[in-house]
């Protein structure tokens, strides 16, 4: 009996010690398996709700700008654009060929997003030694609104002004997404000037080719751009949202009703200074 409750110990003592091995010079084997079965199954996106809200008519978006030194004043409105074909290499490894090609040798200290709305172009441009470079530059898939600031949810606007990145979301529905932090104490402000509440929330730069008020730019240019803000730092990048490109093109305040606009415009046409236009 003794005999036969030593052989069981010695069983058990033999299966312990092979999970154990298992648990950590296996996990190659097991852990691809426990992530997909358990972890990715139960992880809920966070989904960027100002795309998904109950929006107002599209008649409310007046225009309250106009383009100065185009041929053209016609707004664009909402509509999609072919994604740009890519090379089929991983997004880390064209990041680091647009970095060596703007020569950076390791990541800049600093990041600077630069949104123009009229353009339907996001701009990256990275520090090296107090000097700011082009990274690269990505076109809208798609885009909603007209010119001119946000004001409220649901009026399909991208906001403009100086904003930072709020958090990254690896989960979204839209692939990936980064939140801009709208509103900014300077919406607020003017906000509780004019008396307007609900000025929305929930900015995004994400994947896919949909928007209503978020800056989509395609799956595989996300990835680039996610990639790259996560190894400078949300704290380290800045978001700037114009309306058109202000280092070439002015505009003309069509109506009084927001006096404000010139001191954003003048606010955001500084910021945009140190990058030198392309």
């Amino acid at each position: 009996m003794k005999q036969l409750l030593l052989h069981f110990i010695l069983f058990i003592t033999l299966i312990g010690f092979s999970l154990i091995a298992f648990y950590f010079l296996g996990k190659d084997i097991w852990y691809p398996y426990y992530k997909k079965c358990y972890i990715e199954r139960n992880v809920e996106p966070i989904v960027p709700q100002e795309c998904n809200k109950t929006h107002l008519d599209e008649n409310n978006s007046i225009p309250i700008i106009e383009i100065i030194e185009k041929n053209s004043t016609q707004i664009p409105t909402m509509k999609s654009m072919p994604t740009p074909i890519h090379e089929k290499i991983s997004s880390e490894r064209r990041l680091k060929r647009l970095l060596a090609d703007s020569n950076f040798i390791i990541y800049p200290k600093k990041l600077t997003i630069i949104g123009l709305k009229y353009e339907q172009t996001l701009e990256v441009w990275g520090e090296i030694n107090k000097k700011q470079t082009h990274i690269g530059s990505y076109p809208f898939t798609a885009f909603s609104g007209v010119l001119g600031p946000k004001f409220q949810e649901g009026d399909r606007q991208i906001p403009e002004g100086i904003y930072g990145i709020g958090y990254l979301n690896p989960n979204s529905k839209y692939h990936l997404s980064m939140q801009i932090n709208y509103p900014n104490a300077f919406d607020k402000a003017m906000a509780k000037k004019e008396k307007r509440t609900n000025l929305g929330s929930a900015i995004m730069i994400h994947g896919k080719a949909v928007t209503i008020g978020c800056i989509p730019i395609g799956d595989q240019n996300i990835e680039e751009l996610y990639f790259l803000v996560e190894q400078v730092g949300i704290r380290n990048t800045k978001v700037i949202l114009a309306p058109v490109d202000f280092r070439r093109t002015s505009v003309k305040i069509t109506s009084n009703r927001h006096p404000w606009l010139k001191e954003l415009y003048a606010n955001i046409t500084k910021e945009m200074q140190p990058f030198i236009s392309k």
